[in-house]
C-alpha cells in the first residue's frame, strides 16, 4: 500500500476545527461594534487635532497649510470609520434576520453616511463657510459613505480584516510620531539640512515598513480567527493584507480630487509651500504602496506557514 501526500484544503481545515470554529464565529459578533468605537474615536481625535491646529494658527496662510496637511489623514479616518460603523450595523442585524445582499449594502451605506454627515458638520463648524469648505465637507461625507458601502460586501471577515489592519497602521504612525525626535537622532539627524533630510527619509521608510508588517499580521489574524464556517481562500488573505495600503492610496486619490481647491490654495502661498506639498504627497503615495505590497506579502507568508501536507492511505 502506498501513501500519497496532498495539500490540505479549506474543507479539511473546517472539518478539523469543528465546534471551535462555531464558537469563534459566535464570539466574533460583538467585536465589530468595538472596532467601530475605536474607528470613530480615531476620527474624532483627528478632527479635533485639525481643528485645534487651524484655530491656533497665527496667520491665515498657516491655517490653510495646516488644513491641507491634515486632509489625507482625515479622509482615511473617515473611510475607516464609515466602514467600521457599517460593518457593526450589518453585524448587529445579522442575528435578527439573514440579510440579503441589497439589505446588507443599504444598511452599511446608511451607517457610513451618518458618520460622514457628522464629520461634515464638524468641518463646517470648525472651518466656516465657503465653496472650498463645503466641497471639503462633502468629501468627508462621501468618504465615510464609501467606507460604509465597502462594509456591505458579502465577505464580512475581509472587511473586518481591512478595518483592523487600517487601525493598526494608524496606531503605528501615532506611536512613532510620539518618538519622532529620538528616532531622528538615532538615524543621524544633525545640524545640517542633509543629515536631517536623510534621517527623515529613514524615519519614513521605517514607519512604512512597520505599518505594513503590522497590517499584514493583523489582517492574517483577523481572517484566521475563524469568523465563518470555512477557512478563507488565499486570495482573501492577499486582499486583506493589501487592504490598509489600498485605504491609504484611496485617501490620497480622494484628497487630490475632492480637496483640490484647498491643496491648490496651500500651494499658492509660496514656492516652498508648493514644493513641500509635492514632497508630502509623494511620501504618502510611496507609503501607501509599501503598506499595500508588504502587507499583502506578510499575510501570504503567514498563511503559507500554516499549509502543511498530510498523508492519506
Amino acid at each position: 500500500m502506498t501513501k500519497q501526500s496532498r495539500t490540505r484544503t479549506p474543507a479539511d481545515d473546517s472539518a478539523d476545527l469543528g465546534a471551535p470554529a462555531e464558537k469563534r464565529r459566535r464570539f466574533s459578533v460583538p467585536l465589530a461594534p468595538v472596532f467601530a468605537v475605536l474607528a470613530l474615536s480615531w476620527l474624532g481625535v483627528m478632527l479635533r487635532s485639525a481643528q485645534v491646529s487651524v484655530s491656533t494658527a497665527s496667520e491665515g496662510a498657516l491655517a490653510v497649510y495646516l488644513a491641507a496637511y491634515s486632509l489625507p489623514g482625515l479622509i482615511s479616518a473617515s473611510l475607516v470609520a464609515g466602514a467600521a460603523t457599517g460593518l457593526a450595523a450589518v453585524t448587529l442585524i445579522g442575528p435578527v434576520r439573514r440579510a440579503g445582499a441589497t439589505v446588507r449594502f443599504a444598511v452599511a451605506a446608511v451607517a457610513g453616511l451618518l458618520v460622514g454627515v457628522g464629520a461634515a458638520l464638524v468641518v463646517l463648524e470648525s472651518y466656516g463657510q465657503g465653496d472650498a469648505i463645503t466641497i471639503l465637507a462633502a468629501t468627508f461625507a462621501a468618504s465615510a459613505t464609501a467606507g460604509g458601502a465597502f462594509a456591505g460586501i458579502r465577505h464580512a471577515p475581509l472587511a473586518g480584516a481591512v478595518i483592523n489592519a487600517s487601525l493598526g497602521v494608524f496606531l503605528t504612525g501615532f506611536v512613532l510620531n510620539l518618538f519622532q525626535g529620538p528616532l531622528l537622532e538615532l538615524f543621524g539627524a544633525g545640524d545640517t539640512q542633509a543629515s536631517q533630510a536623510s534621517a527623515l527619509s529613514w524615519f519614513s521608510l521605517t514607519a512604512s515598513l512597520l505599518s505594513a508588517l503590522l497590517a499584514g499580521v493583523i489582517a492574517y489574524l483577523t481572517l484566521a480567527s475563524g469568523q465563518g464556517d470555512e477557512r478563507p481562500k488565499w486570495a482573501v488573505y492577499l486582499a486583506g493584507g493589501a487592504g490598509a495600503g489600498l485605504v491609504l492610496l484611496a485617501s490620497e486619490a480622494i484628497a487630490r480630487t475632492g480637496g483640490r481647491q484647498l491643496l491648490d490654495l496651500a500651494g499658492q502661498l509660496s514656492e516652498a509651500d508648493r514644493a513641500a506639498q509635492d514632497i508630502l504627497a509623494n511620501a504618502r503615495f510611496n507609503n501607501g504602496l509599501v503598506v499595500l505590497f508588504i502587507g499583502a506579502i506578510t499575510a501570504m507568508i503567514l498563511l503559507g506557514r500554516t499549509l502543511k501536507p498530510t498523508e492519506d492511505d
